[in-house]
């Protein structure tokens, strides 16, 4: 018989963790955009190694919420007016045709988990945790992509996400609230629930421009204060 050799198998528990406790500093402010992280002080502090923090930060660098830099390190990105725009444009237009394809498709499993979701959203809200209300709010509206049964309409909107936790996080940092209103949503899903597509696909893009001049005079405003903060590092 031939002889096996298995690769040691990865922490994955202890990454997640990691993964989580990263992702909530990101999206609380602790680490904020472009600041880089420091291995050394965050292992020591999560007492950890620095190779399963290493993973963690690979898997958030594929999220696209860090950035490695050969020869620099790791960083938060940097949040953009554009890319704020270029964001939430896109969401728009992934958010119709994703409600266009699932409008045939709705059952008594979809409103359930409709429900599901949306309850969630308003624990976390009543809860004033910021990380769990956006993570939770995110899979809210992703419930009509993966209903939608298009494969690379999902996958596009996986890739999205990430960034969109960061802007929604800047958001809330903007307004000075940990959390927005808990009955956000009530028209949204309402909405999926009824017979009127176009009421739903309308409602979804306004649901986006909620506040979004508010949120990109935010980031003109971190964009300007990294400026400044470069012309005197010079």
């Amino acid at each position: 018989m031939a002889k096996l050799d298995f690769s040691p198998i990865a922490d994955t528990t202890r990454r997640a963790e990691i993964v989580a406790l990263l992702r909530r500093a990101i999206l609380t402010g602790q680490l904020e955009p472009g600041q880089k992280l420091n291995e050394l002080r965050i292992s020591e502090q999560m007492r950890v190694s620095r190779a399963p923090l290493r993973e963690a930060m690979r898997e958030l660098v594929q999220e696209g919420i860090l950035t490695s830099i050969p020869y620099a390190g790791t960083f938060v990105i940097d949040v953009t007016a554009k890319d704020i725009v270029d964001a939430y444009s896109l969401n728009k237009v992934l958010d119709d045709f994703a409600i266009e394809l699932t409008w045939p498709q709705r059952d008594q499993r979809f409103l359930d988990e409709l429900d599901r979701r949306h309850e969630a959203v308003k624990q976390a809200t009543r809860s004033l945790d910021t990380t769990r209300q956006i993570e939770t709010a995110l899979q809210l509206h992703g419930l009509v992509y993966e209903w939608a049964d298009n494969s690379v309409l999902l996958e596009t909107w996986q890739r999205l996400t990430s960034r969109l936790q960061m802007y929604f996080a800047l958001h809330q940092r903007a307004r000075n609230e940990p959390v927005p209103a808990e009955d956000l949503h009530e028209t949204y899903v309402a909405l999926l629930k009824g017979t009127d597509m176009r009421a739903a696909q309308r409602h979804a893009r306004e649901h986006i421009d909620d506040d979004f001049e508010e949120l990109l005079a935010y980031a003109r405003g971190l964009e300007e204060r990294a400026s400044k903060a470069a012309e005197r590092r010079r």
